[in-house]
């Protein structure tokens, strides 16, 4: 894992070059182990390295035998030995033993089409000067990041957005549209970032860039749901094979590899499998001092059953404040997620003891685990129910008192596609408007989902609730909050579930094999029964919960208020709207944690960036 910088202009200059190393000191904490810069006329490229793989020989930028390629690469490729394997069969050697090298080798046999042999998690830039073309990939998940900026006579690329801080730290470089969206989902949509004219490269796509021909941007790879109607035929014991072999590929590491643990069924497999094959295995979980908001007990009991070295970490709410200013900051983008914090603050505690972390992202996407897909059988009851005697319903439902049940009725009236826009909803349109000062109704929310709703109309509901989250939630901020967290404290971390293998089994799922009844990913918890501790098996999700509901209208009340109230922000938000659901909340009158977060959040952000 290493944080990534490249330009490729007309010509370069020397201010181009320190800027260039401005820009690596900004990312340095991706990869404190070494620093390189490759400079030439038309190009720049720079690299901090966190040394996993090849500790001796893998520095960077590579380049090739010839020194007609050069390339930097952030992320793994697991299959790296096997593709090196093969290309040793074709006449190929190698002077190291690092993934780089693989990676170019691949690329001048094969072309473009090398993107398509990579297993694992990544972005890259590799330079051609034979076509003088300049090409960048990111993985078909969106595990590691890449952005750009495309400008008259070059381009730039980096693996964070503080790079820009420098020169972008006023309001008139914000993405306001974007940041419109972001009170919607809590995160900013990808390819937006919160700069005008900062792209993310989507998931599975490349670019090309060339001084003569310009940029072109293309889809090489795509993750889909296939599921069938009846039966998958998917068999239990070949997806715990496969999850098996996926984590023993993710263990590949010449530095010592860790896992996070909670109380949940994802990341005790993840550890039990891990612990098959590391005797030594480290394990670390976080949790709140508050009582239900805590998964430690959960993970203590599993520690002991596969007798593991845990570390446990409790937070209390002023604590939780204090890492919460320092995790907003290395996020970039604001991401309004409170499990943020938690992760930023025992990625901390595990980078004393490992370089690298196993973490189970990913699995309620691809098999069912969130509690809201459950609402796909509960809201059934509405389908005989006529259209206009829906919007009868949906007109009573919106005039009643925040009564248990209103929101259960609005759901079942509205459509999938005007209301689900991912695992968190904050804050509707009219919200938006009353709360903003830089609203715009040309830009609702639909904006973003509508058009994958087009693309997977023929898929069954709860699918398209899993693929509207593999599109937006996951690549908007599960991926954004773990790497930018754990890489803050040069932690590398890995998403085992995020594999190409395990997702071409689950796929093909059926709804019964993801959800039946209040139980979730179904065929998960049976591939994994006998395997795993049988405390965790039936347990319910809960994934780092913050005691935000309750610490609003105690410990943070007064703290909340301030930031609420700050005046950097009194242009952009009407404080009179935002401190109303401070104080409904304080008084009882509904929980509007997620929305008072949201709003914490990003005036802190705010005031973070534009100095």
């Amino acid at each position: 894992m290493c944080g990534l910088v490249v330009l490729m202009k007309n010509k370069t200059t020397i201010e181009d070059l320190q800027f260039m190393q401005y820009a690596l000191q900004q990312i340095k904490h991706r990869g404190p182990d070494d620093e390189q810069l490759y400079v030439s006329e038309q190009l720049i490229l720079g690299f901090n390295r966190l040394s996993i793989i090849d500790l001796e020989g893998g520095s960077q930028p590579f380049h090739s035998s010839d020194k007609t390629c050069h390339l930097v690469f952030n992320g793994e490729i697991y299959n790296y030995l096997e593709l090196r394997t093969q290309l040793e069969k074709l006449g190929f050697s190698f002077e190291t033993s690092c993934e780089s090298e693989v990676i170019v080798t691949l690329y001048q046999l094969l072309g473009l089409e090398f993107m398509s042999q990579l297993r694992g998690m990544f972005s890259l830039v590799l330079y051609d000067e034979i076509t003088q073309e300049l090409i960048a990939v990111r993985d078909r998940f969106g595990i590691k990041p890449l952005y750009y900026y495309h400008f008259d006579d070059g381009i730039f690329l980096t693996s964070e957005l503080k790079v820009f801080k420098s020169i972008y730290d006023k309001e008139q470089f914000l993405d306001f549209k974007a940041l419109q969206h972001y009170f919607t989902f809590q995160y900013i949509p990808e390819p937006d970032t919160c700069l005008i004219d900062i792209k993310a490269l989507e998931a599975g796509t490349y670019l090309t860039y060339s001084l003569e021909k310009g940029l072109r941007i293309k889809t090489y790879a795509t993750v889909e749901l296939l599921p069938t109607k009846k039966t998958s035929y998917v068999l239990k014991e070949e997806l715990q094979q496969a999850i098996v072999s996926s984590v023993k590929s993710h263990l590949q590491s010449e530095v010592e590899v860790g896992c996070f643990l909670s109380g949940g069924i994802d990341s005790t497999i993840l550890t039990t499998c891990a612990k098959a094959f590391k005797e030594d295995l480290k394990a670390f979980t976080i949790g709140f001092e508050e009582a239900g908001y805590s998964e430690i007990n959960e993970a203590i009991k599993t520690a002991e059953k596969l007798k593991l070295d845990l570390t446990t970490k409790t937070l209390n709410a002023h604590e939780f404040m204090k890492e919460a200013r320092q995790a907003i900051e290395f996020l970039d983008s604001p991401v309004a997620d409170p499990s943020s914090v938690a992760i930023y603050s025992i990625a901390r505690e595990a980078r004393k003891h490992v370089k690298v972390i196993l973490s189970g992202e990913g699995a309620d996407e691809l098999f069912g685990g969130y509690r809201i897909y459950r609402e796909v059988d509960a809201l059934k009851l509405f389908h005989p129910i006529p259209q206009p005697m829906k919007q009868i319903l949906l007109w009573v439902a919106n005039h009643l008192p925040n009564i248990k049940g209103k929101n259960f009725i609005r759901r079942g009236c509205i459509p999938l596609r005007d209301r689900y826009v991912g695992n968190a909803f904050v804050f509707n349109e009219q919200e938006k408007d009353q709360l903003l000062s830089f609203y715009h109704p040309s830009h609702p929310f639909t904006e973003i989902t509508h058009p994958i709703y087009d693309q997977i109309k023929n898929l069954d509901p709860l699918t398209q609730m899993q693929m509207i989250d593999l599109k937006t939630w996951l690549r908007g901020d599960l991926l954004v909050k773990s790497d930018r967290l754990t890489m803050a404290h040069a932690l590398e971390l890995r998403v085992p579930f995020l594999d190409q293998q395990v997702l071409e089994l689950a796929k093909y799922l059926t709804h019964r094999e993801k959800i039946e009844g209040v139980q979730t990913k179904i065929l998960l918890r049976e591939a994994f029964e006998g395997f795993i501790p049988a405390h965790v098996l039936e347990a319910p999700k809960k994934g780092y919960p913050v005691p935000l509901k309750k610490w609003f209208k105690n410990e943070l009340f007064d703290e909340a208020r301030d930031i609420i109230l700050a005046p950097s922000c009194e242009h952009l938000i009407n404080q009179q709207v935002a401190l109303s659901y401070l104080e409904a909340h304080a008084k009882g009158r509904g929980d509007h944690s997620r929305k008072i977060w949201t709003l914490m959040t990003f005036i802190l952000w705010y005031e973070s960036w534009v100095k």
